[in-house]
């Protein structure tokens, strides 16, 4: 499972929440690789499958039931915003070296065109937001490759009593709990063993 340590900025059951979800998707459509990225603070849905700006100000977004290797392009996220990537291997996603940059300094032109299949063959993309102890508020999003494409979803979550989804985008709030629980339920199976 993919450890990821809260932050001085970091909510530590959100991150729970969200590294519980990233190893579920992982181990349900297991990928060659994955690459986690922190963002500096809370993003909306808009993000999911959000390429760019086309002509200057027209924003071009793919629809969730679109989501193929042709389509699916790396959200630009400008580098400043990125607090930290990190990348792990399959099967067990033990941290390697973060390689290149995912996000980059390119023109919205270039960035219409940056194909995760291209950029980042067979590797799950995940985003989470940073400031969640002071925004009371996170999200999610994972682009996770599949056999015909990607499973690209978003998930906000907001601190009342606790962590609870208040939006979700392709995928269903139960399934996401599940992706949780299903994975909680394998830590505490591997701890018995």
């Amino acid at each position: 499972m993919m450890k990821i340590e809260a932050q001085i900025d970091d909510e530590p059951e959100f991150i729970r929440r969200v590294e519980l979800a990233i190893s579920g998707a992982l181990h349900r459509h297991p990928p060659a690789s994955a690459v986690l990225i922190k963002i500096d603070n809370w993003f909306g849905s808009r993000w999911l499958g959000f390429s760019g700006k086309a002509l200057g100000a027209l924003g071009v977004a793919t629809r969730p039931s679109h989501f193929t290797d042709e389509n699916m392009t790396i959200p630009p996220f400008v580098p400043e915003r990125v607090i930290s990537q990190r990348r792990f291997a399959a099967p067990e996603f033990e941290e390697i070296e973060s390689g290149r940059p995912v996000h980059i300094h390119v023109p919205s032109s270039a960035a219409l065109q940056r194909k995760a299949a291209m950029q980042e063959p067979k590797t799950a993309l995940a985003w989470y937001s940073g400031k969640t102890k002071e925004n009371g508020r996170g999200s999610l999003m994972v682009y996770l490759p599949v056999e015909d494409g990607y499973w690209a979803w978003f998930v906000e979550l907001e601190r009342r009593e606790n962590w609870r989804v208040t939006e979700a985008r392709s995928i269903k709030r139960d399934d996401f709990g599940c992706l949780i629980e299903e994975e909680s339920q394998a830590l505490e199976n591997s701890r018995v063993c």
